[in-house]
């Protein structure tokens, strides 16, 4: 991530379901993303087409990966390691997302991924995030532990690298009108800043923090501003070329 501009992250999950639709997207994408002199961009596609995207890039747009194995080689059927990733051109990629999560991805993987992710030379964007919100807070604590669980043993010389995303489960999928708020974002922003912090010293705080769900051109504006993020993961409106532009022009002017 470069210094001082905005990160804005498109994960296209399983979508679209053809080369020639992903080519369309990713060149619309590239053009609002030249435009942002403010922004990096990066889409992290379905693996099929990250060898295709890698050759259309042109500088513009970075490549990120979905998800990422620990190990380089192997016996791992149907798993891309990170060494594979890098070769094609990948820069970053996403670990512990709430969907792999929901499919039994332990912590101890997310925090293995994150490591490999790193030693390979890639930046790696850990994904956290809490089912709901209570009333006493306890919610604070099932974020602490998955960033606990997850950088442990991840060596302070890899922090130049790593970016965490926020996202709630109770905001994904949703209205714009159900995401969080900007205070909720900026009070959640700086709780994991001061996990960081314990963790880390001041290099912890230095960590970048993205907002991830249900972000549209409604609302991106009041979270970069108010929400004290350096960014978004978009999910679904990523697939919108038009909605899209619209929240990295935002970004941009933000």
């Amino acid at each position: 991530m470069k210094k001082g501009k905005k990160l804005i992250v498109a994960n296209w999950k399983m979508n679209p379901g053809t080369a020639a639709e992903a080519r369309a997207l990713f060149l619309a994408t590239r053009r609002a993303a030249s435009e942002a002199r403010r922004v990096s961009v990066t889409v992290c596609p379905p693996f099929p087409f990250l060898s295709l995207f890698s050759r259309l890039s042109n500088g513009v747009i970075s490549l990120g990966s979905q998800d990422a194995f620990w190990r380089n080689g192997g016996p791992h059927t149907g798993e891309v390691s990170p060494e594979m990733l890098k070769d094609i051109g990948v820069t970053i990629s996403m670990v512990g997302h709430s969907e792999r999560r929901a499919r039994w991805e332990t912590d101890d993987i997310v925090s293995r991924k994150a490591q490999a992710v790193v030693r390979e030379g890639l930046s790696v964007l850990v994904c956290i995030g809490e089912r709901a919100r209570d009333e006493n807070g306890d919610f604070f604590g099932v974020l602490r532990e998955q960033i606990k669980a997850t950088f442990s043993k991840v060596q302070r010389r890899f922090l130049s690298d790593v970016v965490i995303a926020y996202e709630p489960l109770w905001a994904i999928g949703k209205n714009w009108r159900d995401s969080a708020s900007p205070s909720v974002v900026r009070e959640t922003a700086i709780f994991i800043r001061k996990v960081m912090a314990d963790m880390f010293g001041d290099e912890g705080v230095t960590v970048p923090i993205l907002y991830g769900g249900s972000v549209g051109p409604e609302n991106a504006g009041a979270l970069l501003r108010d929400g004290d993020i350096a960014g978004f993961l978009i999910g679904h409106e990523s697939l919108d070329a038009e909605a899209f532009a619209w929240i990295i022009r935002i970004a941009n002017d933000a």
